[in-house]
């Protein structure tokens, strides 16, 4: 049986080993890398590259995980503008 709660902290996109996430249609049966849902054949999905390995690999996941990760990396952008001077 497979766990259904994502697996630890929600990530966030701006790591440097991220590639540009993109909508894909599920051929085989996959299941997404956070919650573990069933992704069945034939539904699309969200696939983020994994860069900077020996071999670049994707993860998939389902529509309500990738809400949860643009949500984070909207958060940490805003941090990130705080850090610009006012006067900008």
């Amino acid at each position: 049986m497979r766990k259904s709660s994502p697996r630890g902290p929600t990530p966030s996109l701006i790591g440097g080993a991220n590639g540009r996430p993109k909508r894909v249609d599920v051929g085989k049966l996959s299941h997404c890398y956070r919650c573990n849902k069933e992704l069945p054949k034939g539904t699309s999905c969200i696939e983020i590259p994994q860069l900077g390995q020996a071999y670049s690999t994707s993860r998939r996941v389902c529509d309500e995980c990738f809400e949860r990760i643009l949500t984070k990396t909207e958060d940490d952008l805003e941090k990130i503008r705080e850090l610009l001077p006012a006067d900008r």
